[in-house]
């Protein structure tokens, strides 16, 4: 039987995982959290063993410890920018295979030094979440799915995010608008180059279904789409996106516009501003999650992709869980990915929809 590190289950997005993995597989789970008790007796199955320990992993060589005879270490704690290299670094000294619901930039930029050291000999995957996570997985769906009628000349993804954000992910999220230090501005790629756009020039609509309808938003910079049309040969990308909850809209523009991303103190203030105001939101709208995606082929044809989610801590739990059943039960080469690279589309997109997680799920291909 395998053994499981689960970091950080307290929350409806590490419950959700780990009841999906306590289905699908029989191991022994250690869940860790730094104060509240887990009600282990709620998750036992009669194939595998729970047991809860309270422990702050970033505490002298605590986190070492826990991963001695360790199979797999499953993250959902935060914030990515902070802890992300901290928890990668220690699955790769141990030589313990890793699934992380977070990571973003910068965790991918440290992978990319390890890969290129040859120091990892565990799998390691980052953004097992829904953005960055889902949001690589589902165009990959679609490129796989409709690419073998012609190659893909470019590609147009937008989502869009509303919910009651945790001060991990605000600050996150904060950290994202200045790209985690490179400040790329508003942007896109064209043959293969990163070329900047004005204020004007980077505004994108989209129309999602009823009753979220049409979204205005922003293009910028992604490294997972960066990495995903180099790998499916894609030379021209659009990436845009827009918070859709009013108030942490206007938070985030506020923190856009005083760049607070530029300093420890600064992310504090805009994470702690967008909390407040994405609780606000959810006071009067519910959850959301949004892809939109149009492929632009070779031969003259486009295809179109929606695809949504209402009940967004379920979704990011399921994605995370299912992901660790993966790799649990397949044999992937030792090295760092975005979660796009190491677990396959369908996989992740065949799965969701049997689980019922997607509101909406429609491709077409046209003319």
């Amino acid at each position: 039987m395998k053994k499981v590190l689960f970091l950080g289950g307290s929350g409806r997005v590490g419950e959700t995982a780990i009841r999906y993995l306590l289905d699908h597989a029989a191991v022994e789970l250690t869940v860790v959290t730094r104060k509240t008790v887990i009600d282990t007796e709620r998750l036992c199955s009669c194939r595998s063993s729970v047991k809860n320990v309270q422990a702050d992993i970033t505490c002298g060589d605590t986190l070492d410890r826990l991963l001695e005879g360790t199979d797999l270490a499953v993250s959902c704690v935060g914030p990515s920018h902070t802890v992300g290299s901290f928890i990668i670094d220690a699955c790769v000294r141990h030589g313990v295979a890793l699934i992380d619901v977070s990571g973003y930039d910068p965790a991918l930029k440290h992978l990319n030094r390890l890969n290129l050291e040859n120091q990892i000999h565990a799998p390691v995957v980052v953004n097992s979440g829904l953005l960055p996570g889902l949001s690589g997985s589902y165009p990959q769906y679609l490129i796989h799915r409709y690419g073998g009628h012609s190659p893909v000349k470019s590609i147009e993804v937008f989502y869009a995010g509303r919910d009651t954000w945790s001060f991990s992910s605000a600050v996150d999220i904060v950290s994202s608008l200045g790209g985690f230090g490179e400040n790329r501005g508003f942007c896109r790629i064209e043959s293969g180059k990163i070329v900047r756009t004005g204020l004007i020039g980077a505004m994108v609509k989209v129309r999602f279904p009823e009753p979220v309808g049409t979204v205005a938003g922003m293009s910028m910079y992604s490294e997972e789409m960066a990495r995903l049309i180099k790998a499916e040969n894609i030379e021209n990308a659009v990436v845009s996106g827009a918070n859709i909850g009013r108030r942490a809209g206007v938070s985030l523009m506020i923190s856009m516009l005083l760049k607070r991303y530029g300093t420890e103190k600064g992310i504090i203030r805009g994470a702690e501003s967008l909390v407040k105001a994405s609780a606000r939101d959810g006071l009067k709208y519910p959850p959301y999650y949004g892809i939109h995606c149009r492929l632009i082929l070779e031969n003259g044809k486009t295809v179109k992709g929606v695809l949504t989610a209402d009940d967004t801590y379920r979704a990011s739990g399921m994605v995370l869980g299912m992901n660790a059943v993966y790799m649990l039960t397949h044999e992937i080469k030792p090295a760092g990915y975005s979660m796009h690279e190491a677990i396959p589309a369908e996989y992740v997109i065949d799965n969701l929809s049997r689980e019922g997680i997607f509101s909406c799920l429609q491709d077409s291909y046209e003319n």
